[in-house]
C-alpha cells in the first residue's frame, strides 16, 4: 500500500508541477490571503489537481492542504495527506526558481512518505520510510542516502533567503562553514541535504506549518537523515495546531545531534 501511495504521489506532484511551471512562464499576479501571505493562480491550480487526484485514489484518506479548509474535529482515519501545492510562493513571485510542489503522508501521526517536485529546477525528490529515497532529473532516477561530512570538513549550511539567524553563526563557529547557502522552499533545502549537496539546514523560528514539514521529513528520513524542530526534538503532527513554532533542523544521521547541541544555546528559551 505504501509503494502504491508513493507512486500516486509522484504522479500527482509531477502533474501539479507542470501546472505551476505553466503559470511561472507567463505574466502572473500575486494576491494576498486573509493572513497576508501571498497566493497565485499556480497555488490554486496545483491544489485543485492534487486534491482531485487524492480523492480519486484514496477516498477514505483525510487531506490537510495549505490552500483548503480543514476541520480537525471531523472523523479522521490513520492516514492524513499533507499538501503544500506551492512551497515558496514568495520565491515563485520573485522568480528565484526555489519553489516546489509538496505532497506528504502521515500515518498515525508520523510522516512516512513524501514527494517534493521543483519544476523550475527540473528535479523531483521522493521517498518512503522503509522503501528508500530517490531523485528524478533528466528522466533518470537515482537512489539517495544522506551523507555526513568528513571529520573536520567545513559545513555547507542552508539558510532562508530572508535572514541569517545567530544559530548559523554558532554552527559555523563550531564546525567551520565551508559555505552558507541561502535558498528558498523548505522542501528544496531539505532535499538538497538528502542529495548530498548540503550538510545541514537550520530555521530557528516559527513560520512553517505541518504541510511544509511532512514531505521533506519523510524523504530525509527515507534517505537516512534526521529532521526535527530546531532544538532537536521530534515535530508533533497535531491536526489541531498546524503551525510549527519550534523551527526546523535537518541534517545527516551523524551530524544532526552535534548540530542540535551547537544550535540549542542560541535558541529562545521556549525552543530549547
Amino acid at each position: 500500500m505504501l509503494r502504491e501511495s508513493l507512486d500516486v504521489a509522484v504522479r500527482l506532484a509531477r502533474e501539479a508541477a507542470l501546472e505551476v511551471k505553466r503559470v511561472y512562464e507567463t505574466p502572473f499576479t500575486v494576491d494576498k490571503k486573509k493572513d497576508g501571505s501571498p497566493v497565485t493562480a499556480a497555488d490554486l491550480a496545483a491544489n485543485r489537481l492534487i486534491l482531485k487526484g487524492l480523492k480519486r485514489w484514496f477516498p477514505d484518506d483525510a487531506v490537510l492542504s495549505e490552500e483548503s479548509d480543514f476541520d480537525p474535529d471531523a472523523p479522521i482515519g490513520r492516514r492524513v495527506w499533507m499538501v503544500d501545492p506551492l512551497d515558496g510562493t514568495a520565491d515563485f513571485a520573485e522568480r528565484t526558481d526555489d519553489f516546489a510542489v509538496m505532497i506528504g503522508l502521515c500515518i498515525a501521526g508520523k510522516p512516512v512518505l513524501g514527494v517534493v517536485a521543483a519544476p523550475a529546477l527540473g528535479r523531483i525528490w521522493g521517498g518512503a520510510v522503509g522503501l528508500g529515497a530517490f531523485e528524478e532529473a533528466e528522466h533518470r532516477r537515482r537512489p539517495l542516502k544522506a551523507p555526513d561530512p568528513a571529520e573536520g570538513e567545513p559545513l555547507r549550511i542552508l539558510v532562508s533567503r530572508k535572514h541569517r539567524p545567530p544559530a548559523v553563526e554558532a554552527l559555523a563557529s563550531t564546525f567551520g562553514a565551508g559555505a552558507v547557502l541561502p535558498r528558498g522552499s523548505v522542501g528544496v533545502k531539505v532535499c538538497l541535504i538528502a542529495s548530498g549537496e548540503a550538510d545541514v539546514y537550520v530555521h530557528p523560528a516559527g513560520g512553517t506549518h505541518l504541510w511544509d514539514c511532512c514531505a521533506p521529513e519523510a524523504i530525509l528520513r527515507a534517505a537516512g537523515g534526521v529532521f526535527t524542530d530546531a532544538g532537536g526534538r521530534p515535530l508533533r503532527y497535531d491536526l489541531h495546531a498546524t503551525a510549527n513554532p519550534r523551527g526546523v533542523l535537518a541534517a545527516g544521521p551523524g551530524l544532526h545531534a552535534r548540530a542540535a547541541e551547537a544550535v540549542r544555546p542560541h535558541l529562545p528559551p521556549e525552543m530549547r
